[in-house]
Formats: structure tokens, C-alpha cells, sequence
């Protein structure tokens, strides 16, 4: 009984570590994604200043579109209004475009720029980076530490403080 006592024990300090370790892990990242962003600000000549959330909207045209608002914001959870809002700034900074359909002239639908397209292809590699590189992670354990390990983040994923 007591291992069993000590074992959780180790598994919170141990899920605390992480949780402050995925915080560094998200430092590197956004100053990796910063750098990128230098890099196609300086070949576009002009300052983006995105938010997370913008772009991951771009993310979420480039992956579906042409795309409406309201699947926009169920994909991203986002409210319509923050969407319209991310979309004004995106559509400013020629990152997006808006058009509608022939056949219904009341919706508004989004695709990428060439310029949005560059931002997309450089988010896109950066998430398949990280993607590969932790499936090489993964592929030390067996399908049944994989199917337990799977189980237990999804446990995470609904449990409530």
C-alpha cells in the first residue's frame, strides 16, 4: 500500500516537471517561430505581428480551405467575432482573401495569399518537426505502454481540478 502511496507521489512531482518543462519547450518554440517570422517579415518588407491565434487561423485556411467563418471558429474555438477580428487584421496584411460562392453571395469564404501560403508552409514544417521528432520518441515502447500511455492522456485531457 505504501509504494503504491509513494508511486503517486513521484507521478505528481513528476507530471509538475512536465508541465514546467512544456513551458520551456513552448519558450524554444516561439522563439523559433519568431525567427521564422523575422525572416519572411524581412522578405515582405513589412511587420506582422501575429498572435497565436492568427496563426493558427491561417493554419486552419490552409489545412481546409476555402473555409467559412463558422467552421473557422468550431476548428479553432474561437468566437465569429474574434474570427471576423483576426480576419480584418489578416486580410490588411494580405495574408488572406475573401471571396464568395456564385451560388451564395452571403457567405464570406477565406484562402491563403502567396504571402499567407509562405506563413502556412513555415507553421506547417514546424509542426511536422515536432510530430516526427516525437514519434522517434515513441518508438521505444510497445503497443501496450503506447495504448496505456494513451489512455492516461486522454484521462488528463477530461479531468477536471
Amino acid at each position: 500500500m505504501q509504494s503504491t502511496e509513494l508511486s503517486k507521489q513521484r507521478i505528481i512531482q513528476l507530471y509538475i516537471q512536465l508541465v514546467t518543462q512544456q513551458e520551456l519547450r513552448e519558450s524554444k518554440l516561439t522563439a523559433r517561430m519568431a525567427e521564422e517570422m523575422q525572416k519572411l517579415e524581412s522578405e515582405m518588407g513589412m511587420k506582422l505581428n501575429l498572435t497565436l491565434s492568427e496563426i493558427h487561423f491561417i493554419a486552419c485556411i490552409g489545412d481546409h480551405g476555402p473555409i467559412n467563418v463558422t467552421t473557422i471558429s468550431e476548428k479553432v474555438n474561437l468566437t465569429k467575432g474574434s474570427i471576423t477580428r483576426i480576419s480584418k487584421k489578416l486580410w490588411k496584411l494580405e495574408l488572406i482573401k475573401r471571396q464568395q460562392l456564385v451560388d451564395n453571395k452571403k457567405e464570406v469564404y477565406y484562402r491563403l495569399t502567396a504571402k499567407g501560403q509562405k506563413l502556412y508552409k513555415i507553421h506547417h514544417q514546424l509542426h511536422q518537426d515536432i510530430e516526427q521528432r516525437f514519434k522517434s520518441f515513441l518508438d521505444k515502447y510497445t503497443p501496450e505502454q503506447l495504448a496505456f500511455s494513451r489512455e492516461l492522456l486522454e484521462d488528463l485531457l477530461n479531468w477536471d481540478f
